[in-house]
């Protein structure tokens, strides 16, 4: 008895882990980060944000992040915000899905075009569960990167969650564990 709960244990702490590893962190606006004339709608278009995904707000001390509903976003209203946030570094985890919404609070950073950026985060694993049952999702048989391009080893943020290392490690061995737990 105590072996299979040890067992059960086991795998369930396994399961938490292979949940971690598979979770992205972005920083917002990759390498330009949080700062004025940067176009956050096209650094969001293509990315998919999933349930337990982390973004990450680098930026200036002179800069803040303010989350605010979508209508303030819209309006670039920075007067009630749901959460403010200084300091240089602002780390959000992307807990449920749904939109949330973030904006400098600084006089005309929003209002300029830029320093806003709408997240919609959706349901781990829903790029694959979109794909019709037989088909693959097209970028499954994707060439890797050159030599010259970025190496294909380690989970790189831009590589689909089914083709990372981790995922597939992780998934692999939780399989195995449960197959002996069982």
């Amino acid at each position: 008895m105590k072996a299979s709960s040890g067992a059960l244990l086991a795998a369930v702490a396994f399961a938490a882990l292979a949940a971690t590893a598979l979770a992205t962190s972005y920083t917002v606006g990759g390498a330009d980060q949080w700062d004025t004339y940067i176009d956050y709608d096209k650094w969001t278009a293509g990315k998919k944000f999933m349930v337990g995904d982390i973004i990450e707000f680098k930026y200036m001390p002179y800069h803040n992040v303010l989350e605010v509903t979508e209508e303030d976003y819209a309006a670039c209203n920075p007067g009630s915000p749901i959460s403010t946030h200084s300091g240089g570094n602002t780390t959000f985890e992307l807990t449920a899905e749904g939109t949330r919404y973030f904006i400098c609070g600084i006089p005309r950073h929003c209002l300029n075009g830029t320093m806003h950026v709408k997240i919609t985060t959706v349901p781990y694993g829903a790029a694959a569960a979109q794909a019709p049952l037989g088909l693959t999702p097209a970028d499954a048989f994707a060439p890797g990167p050159s030599a010259a391009g970025k190496p294909p080893v380690g989970a790189t943020s831009d590589a689909p969650r089914y083709q990372r290392p981790a995922a597939a490690v992780a998934g692999m061995a939780l399989a195995a564990l449960l197959a002996l737990v069982a």
